[in-house]
């Protein structure tokens, strides 16, 4: 009975044990508080976050706060994203100018495109040149039965010198058969009876045009045939060897002014010829004017009157005259008031001049047409500064063709070249573009020949970094050799079609800029983070684990 009663109570004993938890160590009041607080924090913290997050989305829909945080549809507050689905297939332009003192012209001002007359040829004989080559046969010149062949160059002047003939022959200006009819006049009958004569051209120097530019051999080549067509002529160059080539030009001269060899000289050696003289007035009694001449009066004449006036007649010495000065004439003694009449005639506008080894006097009137000979003509109305005799625009004539129409086998630019003429293959722009500021890979890039935009430039560089704002881009170009233009550049609207795209240039500087709103959007984007499927993340924290606490591990902490 008692072994059963203790045994009881040790199943009393053991069965309380068992069901009580295990006893906890006290926790320190400033820990406990501190641990509180820190929750607190985490809280406050996430609903800040949170609040922020739904503020953004809620104010993702209103589109000046969007903007201004790079909220949309396309993007999370990133900036430097700029890629957006347009509605439908917009065409947008691509500017070759981003100012009016930067306009590049498509076309040049003085350019007309081809005409009726430029299919048009003349079939002729080849006209005989300076610096020609010509062959020429004459039989029986030198032995009977026996053919003399001689090879002249045609002169400057257009002449050239044959055997056993005292003066020159003129070729210029003369086909190959005309040369022969000289020839054969010149020989006969004096040194052949019945001259055969035969010329060949052996080089035609003056029948040739000239291609320049853009092509793989370019140089002057001989016009063989009339009707050579511009194609023709571009594949006698290898082609053009630039692509994007829209326009190229045949420029076709007037022929310069040639003055005759004579004529030249003669003009160099001609004295110049000097303005006529006024003409002379009748001769009167003093054949050169006096010092103390009055005006309109002989000077002789009047020292007379004054010696008759004084007493002692014509013996007595005259008085010294008063000197007068005079605008009409030259100064002249001032006349006594005894011998000056009540009302004297205006005296008439004339000077003196010294011509022919004598003093002459002219009139004023007379003489004003040879001071003004030399003064240029007033310009009327129409042409009131004189531009018309520097015009040059009647010198030449540029005609422009389409280059892709040629290609395609547009009949209408495959014109006929003419002697003369040069084709222009104008280059493409070749240089160097510069890309630094917010991108992936700033630095220098060739522009060889090809036509680059705003946005093929960015491309090339690795698109915009993560601190990028687009609104913020600038582009700095040459605008002449010695200055240079910094434009500002939307580069999110020219990326989404909301502003023209702009070609660049050689030396051009493109630099995207940043803004105090991308550091704050990059932290907060980079504070969101999701997950999708079966993922682990680990997080630690660094707060100090305390091992008094139930079930805290120790792996973290040194043994």
């Amino acid at each position: 009975m008692a072994d059963k009663t203790q045994s009881l109570r040790r199943r009393e004993d053991v069965g309380p044990r068992l069901s009580r938890p295990a006893p906890v160590a006290a926790r320190p009041p400033g820990q406990a508080s501190s641990e509180r607080a820190s929750v607190k924090s985490s809280l406050r913290a996430g609903a800040l976050v949170w609040a922020l997050a739904a503020a953004t989305f809620l104010l993702g829909g209103c589109k000046a706060v969007g903007d201004w945080l790079k909220v949309d549809s396309s993007r999370f507050m990133a900036p430097e994203e700029v890629v957006r689905q347009p509605t439908g297939a917009p065409v947008n332009p691509i500017l070759t100018g981003i100012s009016p003192i930067d306009r590049t012209q498509e076309l040049l001002p003085n350019a007309v495109f081809p005409d009726e007359s430029d299919w048009q040829y003349t079939e002729k004989d080849y006209v005989i040149g300076p610096t020609d080559v010509v062959d020429i046969s004459v039989m029986d010149l030198m032995a009977e039965g026996l053919e003399t062949v001689l090879r002249r160059e045609v002169s400057n002047t257009g002449y050239i010198d044959l055997p056993l003939l005292e003066r020159r022959i003129r070729a210029e200006g003369l086909t190959a058969r005309g040369l022969e009819k000289a020839i054969a006049d010149a020989y006969s009958p004096n040194i052949l009876r019945n001259p055969t004569v035969s010329v060949t051209v052996a080089a035609r120097r003056n029948s040739s045009f000239s291609i320049i530019g853009a092509v793989a051999t370019p140089g002057t080549y001989g016009l063989v045939r009339l009707d050579t067509r511009l194609l023709d002529a571009l594949a006698l160059a290898g082609g053009v060897t630039q692509l994007k080539i829209k326009y190229i030009y045949v420029i076709r001269q007037r022929p310069p002014v040639r003055l005759a060899e004579e004529a030249a000289a003669a003009r160099a050696t001609a004295p110049v010829e000097l303005p006529p003289l006024p003409p002379e007035l009748p001769p009167e009694t003093a054949t050169k004017p006096a010092a103390t001449q009055p005006p309109g009066q002989d000077a002789n004449a009047a020292l007379r009157e004054l010696q008759k006036a004084l007493p002692g007649g014509a013996a007595a010495p005259p008085a010294p005259a008063e000197v007068r000065l005079s605008e009409a004439g030259p100064p002249g003694p001032a006349a006594t008031p005894s011998s000056r009449p009540a009302a004297l005639p205006a005296p008439p506008a004339e000077r003196w001049v010294y011509s022919a080894g004598k003093w002459v006097r002219v009139s004023e009137a007379a003489s004003k047409p040879a001071a003004t000979a030399s003064a240029p003509a007033p310009q009327t109305a129409a042409d009131l500064f004189g531009w018309k005799k520097f015009d040059g625009a009647g010198a030449s004539r540029v005609v422009a063709v389409n280059l892709d129409q040629l290609r395609n086998g547009d009949p209408r630019m495959n014109i006929v070249m003419r002697n003369g003429d040069v084709i222009n293959v104008p280059s493409l722009d070749v240089g160097e573009f510069y890309v630094m500021g917010e991108v992936a890979r700033p630095g220098v890039y060739s522009l060889t020949g090809r036509q680059i935009t705003l946005k093929q430039a960015v491309a090339a560089a690795g698109n915009m970094g993560p601190l990028a704002w687009p609104e913020n881009t600038i582009l700095i170009r040459r605008v002449g050799d010695s200055q240079e233009q910094v434009v500002p550049i939307n580069l999110e609207g020219v990326f989404r079609g909301e502003e023209p795209d702009v070609y660049l240039k050689p030396d051009d500087v493109i630099a995207v800029g940043s803004d105090i709103r991308s550091s704050f959007l990059l932290v907060l984007r980079n504070a969101f983070r999701m997950t999708y499927g079966f993922g682990f993340i680990y997080d630690r924290n660094f707060a100090e684990l305390n091992p008094n606490i139930a079930g805290t591990s120790r792996r973290f902490t040194r043994w």
